[in-house]
């Protein structure tokens, strides 16, 4: 399943911001340009001799294990972290 929140921290100096990203709504916001990029996609894939079918399989299930991933940045009074859920 792929995640659908994701958290997002900012820590600078002395402020501290959080959001939480619906990323469902992401993923929707996304599809018409998925479509109007599928073309490009299969005429790639045609090129590298790829089947797109295991191309799409393969980038699923990347996407399907950000699940529970955790990135954090920080510097010299910065920080910044994200963690899908």
């Amino acid at each position: 399943m792929i995640p659908f929140v994701a958290r997002v921290t900012v820590r600078y100096k002395r402020l501290d911001f959080r959001i939480w990203i619906p990323l469902a709504l992401v993923w929707l916001l996304l599809l018409p340009v998925v479509l109007i990029l599928s073309p490009l996609f299969l005429i790639a894939c045609a090129a590298g001799r790829v089947s797109p079918l295991r191309v799409l399989s393969v980038c699923w299930d990347i996407l399907a294990n950000t699940k529970g991933s955790q990135i954090e940045v920080a510097s010299a009074g910065t920080s910044f972290s994200t963690y899908v859920f």
